[in-house]
């Protein structure tokens, strides 16, 4: 009887620590896309899921136009300003994607930055990135009590 219990305590910390090396991995991760937010060039290097959906030259295109115009909002909103700090961490699961894994920034105190993870057997990768003024930011965007559509 010991040992099922000695056992499934390990197995619990065990679980409890692989989720938060993730959620560890996902902050590092942001971390260096943050830093590299007016470099288009860096950001198009950055591990991200890819588009199936599109030809891939097009959604090239398309990733380094949305590039583009983030570093614009952010030039304009922020000057030279690259300060930014984690402001909120959720754990979501979908049923296709699995383990999610959201970070909610404050990017120069003047836009919202929530970064999508998505968990894999090495590590985390980043699936979706939704700025925001920081003034247009859904008040119940990280309450317990929602689910997102």
């Amino acid at each position: 009887m010991k040992f099922y219990v000695i056992l499934g305590v390990s197995l619990l910390l065990l679980w409890g620590c692989g989720t938060d090396s993730h959620v560890r991995k996902a902050k590092a991760d942001a971390n260096s896309f943050l830093k590299n937010i007016r470099n288009t060039e860096q950001l198009m290097l950055h591990p991200m899921v890819e588009s199936q959906d599109l030809p891939a030259s097009v959604a090239r295109e398309n990733k380094k136009r949305n590039f583009e115009n983030f570093k614009a909002s952010v030039n304009q909103l922020c000057g030279e300003s690259s300060d930014f700090k984690l402001v909120n961490t959720e754990k979501k699961t979908d049923t296709d994607l699995g383990e999610l894994i959201f970070l909610e920034y404050e990017y120069c105190k003047a836009i919202t930055i929530v970064m999508g993870y998505t968990q894999k057997a090495d590590g985390v990768i980043l699936y979706s990135i939704w700025p925001m003024n920081k003034d247009d930011r859904p008040a119940d965007l990280f309450d317990k009590g929602k689910l997102w559509d």
